[in-house]
């Protein structure tokens, strides 16, 4: 399989190639959404403007949800590309492309070179990491960081040094991007997997020493800072609220039942997912092999000399961390479990490339339900996009409505076609022309998603077409931004370039148009028509839009 293509040059330029079509393309198309793409890019921005790097501000109020890792990154990105969303996304969409490659190293070193380049292409055709890489929060810098962690400690079995240099980096730009999880979660997955093989010794190894120190050096200087520098307040509510309280207890109403990430991984690794039945099946047959310890890397390979056994349970038990640690937590998001699409890939990567090499018997009917699910998948898309545009009106969606969506249900089209070809080739037991379709397949189908998927809500989006159509973002002018129940658009304050006042009271609301000095007030157009009689002054309406996600209409109010 994929003979044309056995070097290291190749695979890196198809891969890079692929994995810019997904995360780059159009990456700026879409208005930012909310609430975690307006909080993060704002604070990126009052990090450069205020050049304090240290401590995060949201419209100039500390905000202690996440570390400072992203801002800086998004920060840099503002200096050389501008300021825009395309900017905002750019170390997501670069740390996507950096996870692409190292799972296909993963995959070499585990498996060889032939299932670490069918890896590499899984992954990046994945909703969770294609998602992640087009969305200004911090999960796929984890996501990056904790895979580059697995990579080192899969290695440092051979004892090299600098393995361990590169265990202690990586840990400590996981916990400067998302915080204790960074190292909580690694260290438990090494333990485990050193239990279960019986290596614990590789504990005692100096190298390790070596490893906290680089961890140290990377992130307790930050934490100490932003610590002195807030009197504590920062760590106090990060660690706490947004560590401890989101573990111990359901925040924001994201909650869930043990099926939760069961089903996140189904969808999250569509279309591939048809083949994760047959893949767990042959993972298990695996982890029952006799067991022997790593060796020498082999002499005509990448690949550790371990049985696939070794390797398999590597993949289980950093799999099983992630799904049981946060199935406890009260708190579910489906980006929490982002980091188990790369092992995720390799699994279903490794049971391929055995299967077209003869090596592995599943069941047939297994895999025509797989395909059957995948023709599923694009009748699916098909129609919760004509569903969700209107045209098939349902009463569900209690008259909420997105009309142009309906232009990407051809897209759907994409995996129905891909089956049927599928199921052709296995037919006519062409395994290898099968995964070829499937490749193919996947690439085509998540493509648009991702290129068109994005930018098709704009319309439906309030904050940057209702400042652009009030004129209203006048960064060099003396003017007012008031705000009156819209906290859930923080990329408001992103859009308007300066800080704005969010008003607790009627009083504050009216009397800002007051003021002597031109005013902008958004609002929602139900709450305007309740207290425009008790307007005091003369005012008028600028512009108004649909905002999605509390379904009703939005307002600028000014007093000229």
């Amino acid at each position: 399989m994929f003979n044309a293509l056995q070097h290291r040059g190749w695979h890196y330029a198809v891969l890079l190639t692929a994995g810019a079509a997904l995360f780059l393309v159009n990456l700026g198309g879409a208005s930012l959404w909310d609430l975690d793409e307006g909080k993060n890019a704002e604070c990126a921005w009052e990090m450069l403007v205020g050049k304090n790097f240290i401590v995060p501000f949201f419209n100039s109020d500390l905000r202690a949800d996440k570390p400072a890792l992203l801002y800086w990154l998004q920060a840099l990105a503002y200096v050389l590309f501008g300021v825009n969303e395309f900017s905002a996304r750019l170390p997501s969409a670069l740390a996507g492309l950096a996870t692409i490659l190292l799972c296909y190293e993963l995959g070499r070193s585990l498996f060889g070179k032939t299932t670490g380049f069918l890896a590499g292409l899984i992954v990046g055709a994945t909703p969770m990491l294609c998602g992640a890489a087009r969305f200004a929060n911090p999960d796929a810098l984890l996501n990056l960081c904790i895979v580059l962690t697995m990579f080192f400690f899969w290695h440092c079995q051979r004892g090299d040094a600098w393995q361990f240099i590169g265990i202690g980096v990586a840990c400590g730009l996981a916990v400067l991007a998302k915080g204790p999880v960074g190292l909580v979660l690694p260290f438990a997955i090494s333990l485990i997997y050193c239990v279960w093989t019986r290596q614990l010794r590789i504990f005692l190894h100096p190298g390790f020493g070596l490893a906290a120190l680089c961890f140290l050096l990377v992130a307790l200087p930050w934490y100490i800072l932003v610590g002195t520098e807030t009197h504590g307040k920062f760590l106090r509510g990060f660690l706490l609220e947004h560590n401890i309280d989101r573990f111990s207890a359901t925040m924001e109403n994201h909650r869930g039942n043990v099926l939760y990430y069961p089903l996140v991984m189904l969808l999250g690794t569509a279309p591939w997912s048809i083949f994760l039945g047959p893949a767990l099946l042959h993972a298990y047959r695996q982890l029952r092999m006799p067991w022997r310890p790593v060796c020498s890397r082999s002499e005509s390979s990448d690949r550790l000399q371990t049985g696939p056994h070794q390797a398999m349970r590597f993949l289980t038990v950093w799999i099983g961390v992630f799904v049981l640690f946060f199935s406890l937590a009260a708190t579910k998001l489906p980006n929490y479990i982002l980091p188990v699409c790369v092992p995720l890939a390799l699994i279903l990567a490794n049971f391929l490339v055995c299967w077209v090499r003869g090596e592995v018997k599943i069941p047939a009917w297994m895999l025509h339900v797989g395909l059957g699910f995948l023709l599923l998948t694009g009748v699916g898309v098909s129609v919760g996009l004509l569903v969700a545009s209107g045209i098939w009106p349902v009463s569900w969606l209690r008259g909420r409505s997105y009309p142009g969506l309906e232009q990407g249900a051809i897209i759907g089209v994409l995996p129905l076609i891909g089956a049927l070809v599928c199921w052709w080739f296995l037919r006519q037991e062409r395994r290898k022309a099968l995964v070829w379709t499937m490749t193919l397949t996947s690439l085509a189908f998540v493509f648009p998603l991702a290129v068109w998927g994005g930018s098709a809500w704009n319309d439906f989006k309030a904050p940057r077409p209702l400042v652009e159509l009030a004129h209203a973002r006048r960064t060099t002018e003396d003017v007012a931004i008031a705000c009156w129940h819209v906290e859930h658009i923080p990329s408001l304050v992103f859009y308007l370039g300066r800080d704005v006042t969010y008003c607790k009271s009627e009083d504050e609301l009216l009397g800002f148009l007051d003021y002597p000095k031109p005013v902008y007030l958004f609002l929602p157009l139900r709450d305007w028509e309740t207290h425009r009689s008790k307007a005091s002054t003369s005012h008028r309406e600028l512009a108004r839009h649909y905002d999605m996600y509390h379904h009703e209409e939005l307002v600028v109010i000014t007093n000229r």
